[in-house]
């Protein structure tokens, strides 16, 4: 198991995710391709989905709540759904992507196939839990409209919730290697025991390493309409690729950091003697 007893640094922690991500590249090359392939063709099949059941998109229910005008029930409940099964689905593939990384950082262990295991699906099911409350609460802003009042304290709520993932996303490399837990919330609140004192080693280091990713996603939301026209695959395309890339990055960051928040020392230094930062 990977120990880091030293505090590191955003930097650190940044460029060993990246580091990480080339090197777990090359060693398990085959395994990158199927589960890119497999993302890429989820995201190309929702987006055809989408069009040919003329499915409505957050947009479009946006401008309609937003104009006070009568909203498509049937189409927002086949939207609902199509959500749901795309967080379970996106999970599903993600998860041996994910628990390959885990364990490649922590643990030395080179996973050469894509192989969905029962861990990995443990592991999806962990993340499905996570995440459905944010979809809720997000769908729960886009109804609220123009209720002044009440999309402002849904928004601090949602903030709230994104954090309160943050700090319990060390949970996943410890299911990832297999770590023995009495129950549910045992995992959950010896995660955050873990990020006791990081939050904001954890925020700032996700939030750099993921800087260039957020700049690009941000790019090709931005020109999807004219890509569309053009290309119509290449923004399912682009967006499953930095969907692809977050995971396994995220993987990285987050390994790093359990490396160093299950092990760190808790007891005070010795007069005069500061604790050395990995770099």
């Amino acid at each position: 198991m990977l120990v880091t007893t030293a505090r590191p640094t955003v930097f650190g922690i940044a460029r060993r995710a990246w580091t990480s991500l080339f090197a777990a590249a090359g060693s398990m090359a085959l395994l990158f391709i199927i589960g890119y392939g497999l993302m890429v063709g989820l995201d190309i099949a929702i987006d055809r989905m989408s069009h040919l059941l003329a499915m409505p998109t957050d947009a479009v229910l946006k401008d309609l709540v937003k104009n006070n005008r009568r909203l498509p029930w049937l189409g927002v409940s086949e939207a609902f759904g199509r959500d749901i099964a795309v967080c379970f689905l996106r999970a599903l593939i993600a998860a041996p992507l994910a628990v390959a990384m885990y364990r490649f950082i922590l643990l030395g262990e080179v996973r050469r196939f894509y192989v969905l295991s029962r861990l990995s699906f443990k592991f999806a099911v962990w993340v499905v839990l996570l995440q459905v409350p944010v979809m809720v609460l997000s769908w729960l802003i886009l109804f609220a409209g123009n209720a002044t009042a009440l999309v402002p304290l849904l928004t601090v709520l949602g903030v709230a919730m994104l954090l309160l993932l943050m700090q319990t996303a060390q949970l996943f490399p410890a299911v990832a290697v297999e770590e023995r837990t009495a129950d549910t919330s045992a995992r959950l609140e010896t995660a955050l025991e873990r990020s006791e004192g990081m939050f904001w080693l954890t925020l700032i280091s996700l939030v750099l390493t993921f800087l260039p990713l957020i700049l690009v996603r941000a790019v090709i939301m931005r020109a999807g309409a004219k890509l569309a026209q053009h290309v119509p695959l290449a923004v399912p395309i682009g967006l499953a690729t930095t969907g692809f890339v977050i995971v396994m990055l995220g993987s990285a960051v987050i390994a790093w950091l359990f490396s160093y928040g299950a092990h760190k020392k808790n007891t005070p230094q010795p007069a005069g003697q500061q604790p050395l930062s990995a770099t």
